[in-house]
């Protein structure tokens, strides 16, 4: 048999790159999700390792540090903190709890500004937190509500307007919890509120609030397949700048819409039953 040594032709080629810059073009944009969600993991990594370690530097030096590498001579770093992403790290408070932002990941700083911390608490007291309703617990660091019914409490300004409210919370038994944002911190409280709510079917929630009385969900988004809703802490974000509103879980977007009913206010917790623990709350213009 005649063995053909012409091999593939310019047509052939041309068909065979084609296909994969076919299969290029659809894998990519799959793709890059999941890589920029692997950088934010790292990026969050590394803020919380050296937020660690500069409150560590604090305590040892009774002074925080000049630079990041004070604090690999140290021995509290292996090396200085960068973001995968190529985002600038800067210091947004070292006391009482050091919080270091990232350009990219959190607190939408530019490089060679200085963040302004509009609100912080590592609750170790009730002070600058004002209890509208049902019973509020400081419990080793936290802020706790166990009432029975429900729960309201207000932080901040009401002259707010464009800001980020970061905090750390951790469900461990209810329906859910809420967080106002550009509310008037009023016992009938008016405002938006985000809602964590597995008790309406494992879902993260936007409503609008009249004079105390909630609005139907506005906007709505599933909880992932899997996510551990119990007993376990999750980073929430609220971004509001102009109409924009931006809310992060874990530091991945989970909603990003537009409104202008509210244009300022304060902050705020909610919960209806059950328990629920909030931790290191910070407020960034």
């Amino acid at each position: 048999m005649k063995r053909d040594n012409q091999g593939f032709t310019l047509v052939e080629l041309m068909v065979v790159i084609g296909v994969v810059m076919a299969l290029l073009s659809i894998a990519v944009p799959v793709m890059l999700p999941y890589v920029d969600r692997a950088r934010a993991t790292a990026c969050l990594s590394e803020r919380y390792n050296t937020e660690h370690a500069e409150s560590t530097y604090v305590m040892e030096k009774n002074g925080p540090s000049s630079t990041f590498s004070d604090l690999v001579g140290s021995g509290l770093l292996t090396h200085e903190p960068t973001c995968a992403s190529g985002g600038v790290y800067v210091w947004l408070q070292r006391t009482p709890t050091p919080i270091l932002g990232c350009s990219l990941h959190y607190a939408t700083i530019l490089a060679g500004e200085t963040a302004n911390v509009l609100f912080s608490s590592n609750f170790d007291n009730m002070d600058n937190l004002k209890s509208l309703m049902g019973t509020w617990n400081i419990n080793n660091g936290s802020l706790t509500s166990t009432s029975t019914g429900e729960s309201r409490l207000a932080f901040g300004d009401n002259s707010w307007t464009d800001y980020e409210i970061k905090v750390s919370a951790d469900l461990t038994k209810g329906n859910g919890y809420g967080i106002y944002y550009r509310a008037d911190g009023n016992p009938n409280i008016t405002g938006y509120i985000f809602q964590y709510d597995p008790g309406l079917g494992n879902k993260f929630l936007v409503r609008k609030v009249i004079a105390g009385q909630e609005q139907s969900p506005f906007q709505s988004v599933s909880m992932p397949a899997g996510f551990p809703v119990l007993n376990q802490a999750h980073d929430i974000s609220i971004a509001v700048v102009g109409n924009r509103q931006i809310i992060k879980v874990d530091n991945q977007v989970i909603m990003d819409f537009t409104d202008s009913s509210f244009a300022s206010g304060s902050g705020g917790f909610r919960t209806w039953g059950g328990t629920v623990n909030f931790d290191n709350l910070t407020v960034v213009k």
